[in-house]
């Protein structure tokens, strides 16, 4: 018996497989609802996580993310290791290069932060009397020599930066700097302004409390002495990038894609996302908009500056914070950020 077969439903089927042939596979395909608990900090920073909660991004791609805020980002590492966690950010510290070194059950994924000049975060501030005594800019670094410098903690973002900043002058940060480490930058301010610290490297916008409560002076920024350092880098549990790898792939597609804006907003000082911010970080609005854009710069392609990771592990590593070398495969696995970034300019479901 002979088929006679409608001429629209042919046209139509024909035209439904050119648009299934259009669109990529991994779209087509529903890919399967996904959990992953994630470690974060209240800070300005973590923008672009904010952005994609309060826009529902992470529904557009079958997402669950279960946020745990702590009070510091090193006190996530251990519950990252312990498998309460799946990911978490953090610096480029010596305590990870260690960990790696040793085989440590993470890897590192995503960028997280750069410290490009004109956006980054990072503020050097002098005491006053430091101010007093000629340390006016951060390429007068050799007067800090026998000097309190103020850390968060050894191996940290603060000490690396400093410590850098001394080697340019041609002073050795293990001799010459006078360390004082495991303080808040709220301390770190106040012993600022009794004289008790000679100068300390804190975010903006707490930097511009410090000036306004006369405790110190802004000198520059953190990328005068580093320019693009990598600040931190979201770090994933080895066992659940192996199990799911899918749900790595899709948190990095959107974190890539709030980054971007998260920088534009910086740029523009765009009140809905400065709101957004505000109400999760507590930071009043104003000083947030003071701050922009200097809230910290996300790579386009949210790929970590590489080059400047590793050149932290050497210098933890120089000044013996660090007992091994740590190499770019023990450190990273970037496919997730690679394969966001190729999905996201295919088809992008967050636009």
């Amino acid at each position: 018996m002979p088929m006679f077969i409608d001429r629209r439903r042919l046209l139509g089927g024909t035209a439904a497989a050119g648009i299934a042939g259009a669109i990529p596979r991994w779209a087509r395909a529903q890919e399967p609802r996904a959990k992953i608990r994630v470690g974060l900090v209240r800070l300005i920073s973590s923008g672009p996580i904010f952005i994609a909660e309060a826009r529902k991004f992470f529904d557009k791609v079958n997402l669950d993310v279960e946020l745990k805020y702590f009070a510091d980002g090193a006190l996530a590492m251990p519950a990252l290791v312990a498998g309460e966690l799946d990911l978490t950010a953090s610096t480029l510290n010596a305590g990870l290069f260690n960990a790696v070194s040793k085989g440590a059950p993470y890897k590192l994924i995503l960028d997280r932060g750069i410290e490009k000049p004109g956006s980054g975060s990072m503020t050097i501030v002098a005491s006053n009397a430091m101010y007093d005594a000629g340390f006016t800019s951060v390429d007068k670094a050799k007067l800090l020599k026998g000097k309190k410098i103020s850390i968060q903690a050894p191996g940290s973002i603060d000490q690396y930066l400093f410590g850098r900043a001394a080697e340019k002058a041609g002073l050795d940060p293990t001799k010459d700097l006078n360390w004082s480490s495991g303080m808040s930058y709220p301390d770190m301010i106040k012993l600022m302004g009794v004289g008790q610290t000679d100068a300390a490297n804190i975010p903006v916008p707490l930097a511009f409390l410090a000036e306004k409560n006369k405790a110190g002076k802004i000198i520059g920024a953190g990328s005068d002495i580093e320019p693009n350092a990598q600040l931190a880098c979201w770090v994933m549990s080895s066992k659940f990038l192996a199990e799911n790898k899918s749900a790595a792939v899709r948190f990095s597609m959107v974190h890539t894609h709030a980054a971007r804006l998260f920088n534009k907003a910086a740029a523009a000082k765009d009140p809905d996302v400065i709101k957004i911010v505000s109400e999760a970080t507590k930071v009043p609005a104003p000083l947030i908009e003071r701050a922009a854009p200097r809230w910290t710069w996300f790579d386009e392609k949210g790929m970590p500056n590489v080059e400047s990771c590793l050149a932290q592990g050497k210098f933890w590593n120089q000044i013996k914070l660090v007992n091994a070398t740590v190499s770019q495969q023990q450190l990273f696995d970037l496919s997730p950020a690679k394969e966001a970034d190729d999905r996201l300019s295919k088809s992008n479901p967050f636009t």
